[in-house]
């Protein structure tokens, strides 16, 4: 693997103009602020968050509190964004399979007032895998629906789609990347 094949992996593109790299910064930034408080707590018990009668591994658990935390903060500096991305993605969908759809969470569940405690009722004859009002899933834990770690899931497919965008650190790390050859290649002319 070459030295050009690694950069693009771990810096990723960021040709896209300077519309779209502003309107990326602008939801690496919000999205990334938000995964990083997202993560944050599992940082303080990384190996237990998920209570001592998780069937995941402690070193599971500290990869996916390690790829939402700093996973996070690499989004809003964008730096090294397809493996930071990569490590939220994973963390995501690993999310909506084993923490909503295994407990029957519904896609969206709407705050609504006067709603009996339960799984929650059907809203506006949708489906109830789809959105559901009040109360919370079979397990009572986490947000009881899967909108979030999908709207991150999605958030990632258009980052490893598009790269963070030219006003990133991955960017600046890649300009002066392929400066780099050109420097040498002079110096090498220079002494022949």
């Amino acid at each position: 693997m070459t030295s050009r094949n690694v950069s693009q992996l771990l810096l990723g593109r960021h040709t896209v103009d300077g519309p779209t790299s502003t309107g990326l910064l602008v939801l690496r930034l919000l999205a990334g602020g938000a995964m990083t408080l997202h993560g944050a707590p599992k940082m303080l018990t990384a190996t237990s968050w998920m209570g001592p009668d998780s069937p995941v591994p402690g070193v599971l658990q500290l990869l996916a509190a390690v790829a939402e935390f700093g996973g996070g903060i690499a989004w809003m500096l964008g730096l090294v964004t397809p493996l930071a991305t990569l490590g939220v993605v994973v963390t995501m969908l690993v999310g909506i399979v084993i923490g909503h759809l295994a407990v029957g969470d519904p896609f969206i569940r709407l705050s609504v007032g006067g709603v009996p405690p339960g799984l929650g009722i059907p809203f506006a004859g949708l489906p109830t895998w789809l959105v559901r009002a009040g109360g919370r899933s079979a397990a009572a834990v986490g947000s009881g629906s899967s909108e979030l770690a999908t709207l991150f899931t999605a958030i990632s497919v258009l980052l490893l789609l598009t790269g963070p965008g030219r006003f990133s650190l991955d960017a600046v790390l890649s300009r002066a990347l392929a400066r780099r050859p050109e420097k040498v290649s002079e110096k090498v002319s220079g002494n022949l």
